[in-house]
């Protein structure tokens, strides 16, 4: 009897896949968040916030960079209408 090997190729990566990949992991933004506690002295009482601007920090670093960003609408600033002419 032979035997026949069926190999299984992965899918392609999508940007989705990629996106996912690259979203920071619990342990890396702990890491982070512990750098900063101890970047500002090592007080107490700020853990959120640490947490939060690591998270905030690996997040912007994770996303890709040669992405075109939206810019917002340019708009010509607006006359004071109390001010004299």
């Amino acid at each position: 009897m032979s035997s026949k090997v069926t190999t299984l190729q992965a899918p392609p990566a999508t940007d989705k896949a990629v996106r996912t990949t690259s979203i920071p992991t619990e342990q890396q933004i702990a890491f982070r968040a512990h750098q900063i506690f101890l970047e500002r002295g090592a007080t107490p009482g700020l853990e959120l916030d640490d947490w939060l601007q690591a998270e905030r920090e690996l997040t912007a670093a994770a996303k890709p960079h040669d992405a075109p960003r939206p810019s917002a609408p340019s708009r010509a600033p607006l006359a004071n209408p109390r001010s004299p002419r």
